[in-house]
């Protein structure tokens, strides 16, 4: 089975977790009403979640495969990307990039993989960034789950562009100085295969049986194997591998750690830190409030990121002013 047939097995769960919103009573406007409806149906591509005053990095959020560029990350109308981060990193301008993996719908099914998403991802950062004459600003992702993925995969591209070969989406890489990843399963762990744990992500949502594990382990060891790709490029980013410590119910109702601390946290990762969020795998990334503990530890770690990177990547990319300008030999 294709790694494509893993996210429609995810996508159809999926889809049903979001099936049954609790609808709000607030009236809304006909031009409100309209921007919702297109959102609902179209989350996919940037959206500006918070614009910044006087903005001096970019915080980018990648939700999970069939997740929701908004609701991934809300609960009670509390989007904390939105309505809590901006009042502790106010010089940040927060936006969320959601992508279409709803295979489950013929009418909005997807012909990319993952890779195509990360490529998107790359192009769709370098054009906003581009028109705001932002490309050279600091980076900061914040993934969930499979996302982590799609973002490690967005930055091995965007490292392999050069002259005359989408040299421009080499940017994303340039400005890209930290990476918090929520609940991301990068590797098996404690005798348990990265096809295994890809299984439990699909299994909060669905059933599977033997024999899709055994399509799934055959996969991931090409996923793996591709994304070892980002080793040699993971030093150049401060890292945050944030982990669940509680178990989330599947879909047979048994609860299961998705993706334990073994997976979640890459031991031996240069410049890299384990953060423990006390929730399970779908609310690590939703807090409804400023007191919630795992906002405080999570934005606690976003804000000393915000004010590391600024001169970081500025001299990262004087070094590459120098480089172009033949100033400075490159090292190979």
């Amino acid at each position: 089975m294709p790694f494509g047939r893993f996210l429609l097995i995810l996508a159809l769960g999926l889809s049903l977790a979001h099936r049954n919103v609790p609808s709000t009573t607030t009236t809304l406007s006909t031009a409100e009403a309209s921007t919702k409806a297109a959102d609902e149906w179209s989350p996919y591509g940037i959206k500006i979640l918070a614009p910044g005053l006087d903005p001096v990095i970019d915080i980018v959020a990648v939700h999970g495969l069939n997740g929701h560029r908004e609701k991934t990350w809300m609960v009670n109308d509390v989007n904390w990307l939105r309505d809590l981060l901006p009042s502790h990193i106010p010089n940040a301008r927060i936006l969320s990039w959601g992508y279409d993996a709803n295979t489950h719908s013929v009418s909005s099914s997807s012909a990319q993989y993952l890779y195509d998403h990360a490529t998107t991802l790359v192009s769709d950062l370098c054009l906003e960034r581009r028109l705001t004459k932002t490309r050279t600003r600091p980076i900061i992702f914040v993934a969930h789950s499979l996302g982590g993925i799609v973002v490690k995969s967005a930055l091995i591209h965007s490292d392999a562009a050069r002259q005359g070969a989408l040299e421009e989406h080499r940017s994303i890489k340039l400005s890209t100085y930290g990476i918090l990843f929520m609940g991301t399963p990068h590797q098996g762990g404690n005798g348990v295969s990265l096809g295994r744990l890809m299984l439990n992500v699909a299994s909060v949502f669905v059933t599977a049986d033997d024999k899709i594990l055994k399509h799934l382990d055959r996969n991931s060891e090409w996923l793996q194997q591709q994304l070892g790709q980002y080793a040699p490029i993971s030093c150049d980013f401060v890292t945050k591998f944030a982990y669940e410590t509680l178990p989330t119910r599947i879909a047979l109702g048994k609860p299961i750690m998705v993706v334990p601390k073994s997976s979640a946290v890459v031991p031996g990762a240069v410049d890299a830190e384990s953060v423990a969020i006390s929730a399970d795998h779908l609310n690590m990334v939703k807090f409804a409030s400023g007191e919630d503990g795992g906002y405080k530890t999570v934005s606690g770690h976003l804000q000393l990121l915000a004010d590391e990177a600024p001169n970081v990547i500025d001299a990262r990319w004087e070094e590459q002013k120098k480089i172009k300008e033949g100033t400075k030999p490159i090292l190979v």
